[in-house]
């Protein structure tokens, strides 16, 4: 018959095995799943990175080529040769198609991704280019009439063994003085200024990009050792990847290694782009992991085992009620009470623990009511440091925090904000004649006003007496002169509920946008005083704007 002791260690032992291994294998099963999910996510996100930056990338290079069409099609050589092929015999001289070549390789000369310039007529036929065999290019059956004046591409991405580099042609048509399609500019870039672009510079994800052109050939890649290999050495495993989008696939990639990769394809060019990973490198935290699991596991069945051996029938049952109640504490649950019938020290220990929790259970509500009543009080202060007690408006602390946020993104944005200082106009002597009480209720009524004048992401404070400042973020001069009419209309009447007497306010407005001179709060807010003395200055009850071109004038 076996002992108590020999069974409460293999009780230990199983007790300590069995959900160790289940939570362990459902633990791993649920990190391989979002090891998987992560995965995907990540080779999405680069190849929709990838993505992105060559649709942007052959969009600068229509701008490019539109603003070259532009800039040569005033060429004069250009015009005649164009001319010449369109209504003279190609019999007669070709002095002039010559000429264009030439000006066509100056050109080149300046264009350092560019491989071909060639010109054609409105019929497709070459008139000059920069080389002496260009390209085929193949025209829509619609053109000339559809042609796009942004900018065709007429020769997809591909891999050119002449130029051993990828390229991709854009076409545009060059027009005429009255607007009359003459013929197009075609020029062939090389894609390996894109190169750089296909990952992004801060923090690059890592793995690889890779770009394949209809036949499957790897024209970019953001490794350029991958450029003369091989996708796979698996069969198949592009046309899996380009009949699943998006799904990612395990196989052996260009550097003979184990990767895992999906496939995303352009909607406005014929390109494939491979996004991969090294299979290795992310499963290996995984496993180590899981080698880490099993050497705790068994650590604690050790460590369990030797504990048993000193342990007894009599003494297990009870600690481990105490066990679980702890367990319950430690998750939150302070309702706890043990039954205790026990007057040895198991019992005393049981009673113990039962004064402890009904000592955890009134310091916990107490330790609730104080951190809720410290959360408002901290709330009420944060509310009052900052804003005006009269007007509810920003102070003047907050105000010069809230300057300096704007010009620190003014630094990096470039995108001007605008400042308006205002003034009420004869303040003083409305304020001396009628009381501070009256005085008060006036600036709390242009308060008023001016908030519900303003846009949320628009900052309005008292800056000192009678003076507001507004800053509205993103906002051009002209813009803020809008908003400053606006607010001194509104302002024009004021009903004072002290005196029951409707007064007449007028504000002096001065209006400035941020400008790269101004590298401290100091010049800003100097810069808008001076608008508004200006403001002042021409008869009060007006807006002044201080344009970036117009000087400052000292007060």
């Amino acid at each position: 018959m076996k002992s108590i002791k020999s069974k409460i260690i293999v009780f230990s032992i199983l007790a300590t095995l069995i959900p160790s291994l289940g939570l362990g294998i459902s633990s791993f099963q649920r990190n391989e799943e979002m090891i998987t999910e992560n995965l995907a996510r990540e080779l999405r996100t680069m190849a929709n990175y990838a993505g992105r930056e060559l649709d942007l990338w052959i969009k600068e290079q229509m701008l490019a080529v539109r603003d070259l069409a532009a800039s040569i099609s005033t060429s004069k050589i250009l015009i005649e040769g164009l001319s010449l092929d369109n209504q003279i015999s190609k019999s007669k001289s070709v002095n002039q198609p010559k000429a264009t070549e030439l000006y066509l390789k100056s050109v080149h000369k300046r264009l350092e991704t560019v491989v071909e310039l060639t010109i054609v007529d409105v019929q497709g036929e070459v008139i000059a280019s920069n080389v002496d065999e260009p390209l085929p290019v193949l025209f829509a059956q619609n053109w000339p009439e559809n042609a796009s004046i942004q900018g065709d591409v007429v020769i997809s991405p591909q891999w050119n063994e002449h130029y051993g580099t990828a390229i991709v042609s854009i076409a545009v048509p060059i027009l005429s003085i009255d607007d009359y399609i003459l013929g197009a500019l075609i020029v062939t870039f090389d894609m390996q200024s894109l190169q750089p672009n296909l990952k992004a510079k801060i923090r690059p994800p890592q793995g690889d990009i890779l770009l394949l052109d209809q036949a499957g050939h790897i024209m970019l890649a953001s490794d350029t050792l991958l450029l003369d290999k091989p996708l796979s050495s698996e069969l198949n495993v592009l046309s899996r990847l380009r009949g699943n989008p998006g799904e990612y696939d395990i196989f052996l990639g260009p550097k003979q290694e184990k990767v895992a990769g999906l496939a995303y394809l352009s909607e406005k060019t014929p390109i494939t782009i491979i996004a991969t990973r090294d299979y290795q490198l992310i499963y290996s935290a995984w496993e180590q992991q899981r080698n880490i699991f099993a050497g705790l596991v068994g650590i604690i069945i050790l460590i369990v085992t030797a504990i048993a051996f000193r342990l007894s029938h009599a003494i297990v049952k009870p600690l481990q009620r105490l066990i679980d109640a702890t367990e319950k504490i430690v998750k939150g649950d302070l309702d706890v009470k043990l039954a205790n019938g026990q007057r040895d020290e198991i019992g005393q220990l049981t009673h113990r623990f039962n004064q402890m929790t009904d000592k955890l259970r009134q310091n916990q509500a107490e330790i609730n009511a104080a951190a809720i009543a410290m959360q408002q009080k901290n709330q009420l202060l944060e509310t009052l440091s900052v804003t005006d007690n009269l007007t509810g408006l920003y102070n003047r602390n907050k105000l010069n925090a809230i300057i300096s946020d704007q010009l620190a993104r003014f630094e990096r944005n470039k995108r001007p904000f605008a400042v308006l200082m205002i003034d009420v106009d004869y303040f003083k002597t409305l304020n001396d004649s009628l009381g501070h009480v009256v005085g008060d209720e006036i600036l709390a009524a242009v308060a008023k006003r001016i908030s519900q004048s303003i846009r949320n992401v628009d900052f309005a404070a008292r800056f000192g007496g009678d003076e507001f400042i507004i800053i509205l973020a993103e906002t051009t001069v002209g813009e803020a002169e809008k908003t400053a009419e606006r607010i001194r209309t509104q302002v024009a009447d004021i009903h004072c509920d002290s005196i029951n007497q409707d007064l007449h306010v007028t504000l002096s407005i001065g209006v400035i946008q941020s400008e790269p001179d101004d590298s401290s709060l100091t010049i800003l807010l100097s810069r808008v005083d001076s608008a508004l003395y200006e403001a002042k200055r021409a008869g009060r009850d007006q807006v002044y704007c201080l344009s970036p071109s117009t000087p400052e004038i000292a007060p």
